[in-house]
């Protein structure tokens, strides 16, 4: 050890002691009982006061200079661990209220679960029929060209918007009731099946109750009517009015099965349901067809059969238009354009 010291004030004195053997010599110093250190540097102190290279004025700088890192070395541990203290003292202080903030944030989650909102949505391509299953377990199919959107989960309500026809099975629920919106009507009911027609091309929008009772309304809240089994109500959009009927609902929900159905329709009702049925463009071209209804029943008849059947029970002709394609060989839907044959008027009269 006092080797090592004499090493350290000999490598100061030369100038060549490096940053760790400064702080290790001043530790050394700095220690009140450390004898050795005391008396190698008073040996140290007379040999430099023989040499004739140094005076004893120029002695007291390098004096001053070891007291002076002794005196910032201790004021500097003196500093860190004031330093330290203080910033435990802040961080008590600090993390304390952040955790409370915490476990309050998190009990109020557990009592209070975020709704989510997040919807889902159906679309029913053109040409084909979709069966759907609802959050609450209620089912249905999606007509042709028809579109469904719902909650991912039922929170405090049950509500759907379609756009299209859909059948409805639902899950009957006394506290929560079951809405179905259109664009122009609001469906109430508690558990019932039910068929709905609203699509955008068409002037009418149409409930037809197979079991159970719905309650009608506008989009506006007002009451319109209140079905019981085999009644219809069709709004009128553009005259907003409205008229209830007695049917037979079940030959309305045929089409989920497959079964196109006509009962007395005019023919621009059919050439609507054929062009979704079939994924096509049935085009009603001469205004005197308007005068005919139509009855029948399809079971996956291909179109082609269809029209040759429609021309053989009604005095219509149809043509089919050649079918285009685009710039990258995308071929148009089938166009076929209905009218008169006046030939066959006098077989109908």
């Amino acid at each position: 050890m006092k080797q090592q010291i004499q090493n350290l004030i000999k490598k100061y004195s030369d100038g060549h002691i490096s940053l760790k053997e400064q702080i290790e010599l001043s530790e050394q110093l700095s220690d009140a009982e450390n004898h050795n250190a005391e008396e190698i540097l008073h040996q140290d102190w007379q040999a430099q006061l023989k040499s004739e290279t140094i005076s004893v004025r120029d002695l007291k700088p390098v004096l001053d200079q070891v007291h002076h890192r002794i005196h910032l070395n201790e004021a500097n541990k003196t500093t860190q661990i004031g330093w330290l203290q203080t910033f435990q003292r802040v961080a008590a202080i600090l993390i304390f209220p952040l955790l409370l903030s915490f476990l309050a944030y998190f009990y109020y989650q557990s009592k209070h679960p975020v709704v989510n909102n997040s919807y889902a949505e159906i679309q029913c391509p053109l040409g084909v029929r979709t069966k759907f299953k609802l959050p609450d377990g209620s089912t249905g199919f999606l007509n042709s060209g028809s579109r469904l959107k719902y909650p991912v989960q039922f929170i405090g309500e049950r509500k759907v918007e379609l756009v299209g026809e859909a059948f409805f099975d639902v899950v009957h629920n006394a506290d929560i009731p079951f809405h179905v919106n259109t664009p122009n009507l609001n469906i109430k009911v508690l558990g019932t099946t039910f068929n709905v027609i609203a699509n955008e091309d068409e002037f009418t929008e149409e409930i037809i109750l197979q079991n159970g009772k719905v309650d009608v309304s506008s989009r506006t809240g007002k009451q319109m009517a209140v079905l019981s089994p085999n009644e219809q109500l069709t709004l009128n959009i553009e005259k907003r009015t409205f008229l209830k009927n007695k049917v037979e609902a079940s030959q309305y929900s045929t089409w989920k099965e497959g079964k196109l159905v006509f009962r007395n329709e005019n023919m621009q009702q059919v050439a609507r349901r054929l062009s979704r049925w079939y994924n096509a463009e049935v085009i009603v071209d001469d205004h005197l067809l308007n005068d005919y209804t139509f009855h029948a029943t399809f079971i996956d008849e291909p179109l082609d059969e269809v029209m040759k059947l429609l021309s053989i029970t009604t005095p219509l002709s149809f043509r089919e238009e050649k079918r285009a394609s685009d710039a990258e060989g995308v071929f148009a839907k089938r166009k076929i354009m209905l009218r008169m044959n006046q030939s066959k008027i006098k077989h109908f009269k």
